[in-house]
């Protein structure tokens, strides 16, 4: 990566498992950020195992991600803990990546739109600053799965969601704040879902490990991320 042409349009932020984030900050060449990929909502305290927003905050760490579906799902968090995580990042001066997305189950039954909402809206009643906020729309069914939501099912989605934003919060943060796409993101497919207008950029798993991840930097030059 540290060689590789990338487009200077593009923000890229690396999330490596955290036994690597220091090591990975510091050969990373200029432009490219780290993120953690979970933080703890208490500054301090005995909390075995925990890694703080304060801790990444102290080694200059500039991003986390919060609400991963893994973590929703597999360690149970509540909507109500990733917002007070959020808040304690964003006091701590990191920026956020809040992931959101439903299940296939919900997706079925069309609640879609209602999770997605009610997942940010645990956050909106926190009266947080979203500067520093970018919103990444996972659906669960899609995540390692090789599945993938057609364009025109993302783009639904994020149009909904801006909506929502400029309705609850305000038209200012709606239009400033990205919304990237994440759930078996390639090359291949990054490419065509990088033209809905409403697509801001990508979070990438499986293929952010191989060369195409590169592609999938770049397909979205010349949006927003």
């Amino acid at each position: 990566m540290n060689t590789a042409k990338i487009d200077e349009a593009v923000e890229v932020v690396v999330a490596p498992p955290a036994l690597y984030i220091l090591p990975l900050r510091d050969v990373l060449r200029k432009g490219i950020s780290v993120a953690a990929q979970n933080a703890y909502k208490n500054k301090e305290g005995a909390f075995t195992g925990e890694i703080s927003a304060y801790q990444l905050a102290q080694e200059q760490i500039p991003w986390v991600i919060l609400g991963h579906s893994e973590r929703r799902s597999i360690f149970k968090e509540s909507d109500e803990e990733i917002a007070e995580k959020t808040v304690e990042a964003l006091a701590q001066g990191l920026s956020v990546i809040l992931c959101v997305g439903e299940t296939l189950e919900e997706r079925e039954a069309d609640k879609t739109d209602s999770v997605v909402q009610r997942q940010l809206k645990a956050v909106v009643d926190k009266k947080v600053e979203w500067n520093k906020i970018v919103i990444a729309y996972e659906p669960v069914w899609a995540i390692g799965t090789g599945k993938v939501a057609t364009p025109e099912q993302a783009q639904e989605v994020h149009k909904n969601t801006r909506k929502w934003l400029a309705d609850t919060v305000s038209q200012d943060v709606a239009d400033a704040t990205r919304i990237i796409y994440g759930g078996s993101v390639n090359a291949k497919n990054a490419a065509t879902l990088a033209n809905e207008p409403d697509l801001d950029g990508f979070l990438v798993g499986g293929a952010s490990l191989k060369p195409e991840f590169i592609d999938c930097i770049n397909a979205r030059a010349k949006g927003k991320l």
